[in-house]
């Protein structure tokens, strides 16, 4: 007697054993994750909005249940707040675009020198800037954007960063300074002219002396 042993014909139409019933615990651990990751995003997204930003945890030191966070760089949370907003007009270089947005490098309003003071860069920064201004014997003629949505703390970074960078050397402006010249310009809503300015007397954040130019 022969014996075929050929292998039977598979039915492809047949399903059954392939696809059965999900695992009531597949169908538990998938919800567990899914109420997790909103959770997850909703405690950390911060609504994803670009101006939310917490420098507390940019970075940690040490690891474990013991980790402590890193002491705030002012600066990174001023090149950050930069970058999003003021690189636009002033360029990731700081030399502004000529005939149109000041430079930043080596300003008298970013470094304080001759009239200008911390608390006009503070003004400036927090209700705008309009009409006409000169910055390094150029003048412009142009509006700055009031930026008082951003926090005290982000103002300052900001502000600590330009005039540390690009050469520019002047020290750091406070989170305390900025909540002090907010404090005392409020409720001011529309942007300063130069001449405003000028009629206010310069006040320093630091009683460092104002190192000036920029290092060579």
């Amino acid at each position: 007697m022969e014996i075929n042993h050929a292998p039977a014909p598979v039915d492809r139409n047949n399903t059954e054993g392939f696809f059965g019933p999900i695992p009531l615990w597949l169908i538990t651990l998938s919800m567990v994750l899914f109420f997790w990751a909103g959770l997850y995003l909703a405690y950390y997204s911060g609504g994803f909005k670009s101006t939310v930003f917490n420098a507390s945890v940019v970075s940690w030191s040490g690891g474990g249940a013991g980790a402590v966070a890193a002491p705030i760089d002012m600066k990174v949370v001023g090149k950050k707040v930069f970058t999003q907003n003021c690189a636009v007009c002033h360029q990731s270089t700081g030399l502004g675009v000529p005939g149109q947005f000041p430079p930043l490098v080596g300003s008298e309003w970013v470094l304080s020198q001759d009239w200008h003071g911390d608390n006009h860069l503070v003004k400036n920064v927090l209700y705008g800037l309009q009409g006409p201004v000169t910055v390094k014997n150029i003048p412009f003629n142009n509006a700055m954007a009031p930026w008082n949505q951003l926090s005290d703390q982000q103002i300052a970074g900001v502000l600590t960063y330009i005039r540390s960078e690009w050469g520019n050397n002047a020290p750091p402006i406070t989170t305390e300074f900025v909540a002090k010249v907010r404090a005392d310009t409020k409720p001011r809503t529309e942007a300063w002219t130069m001449a405003e300015l000028k009629a206010i007397p310069r006040e320093l954040c630091s009683t460092t002396p104002n190192a000036g130019a920029p290092a060579k």
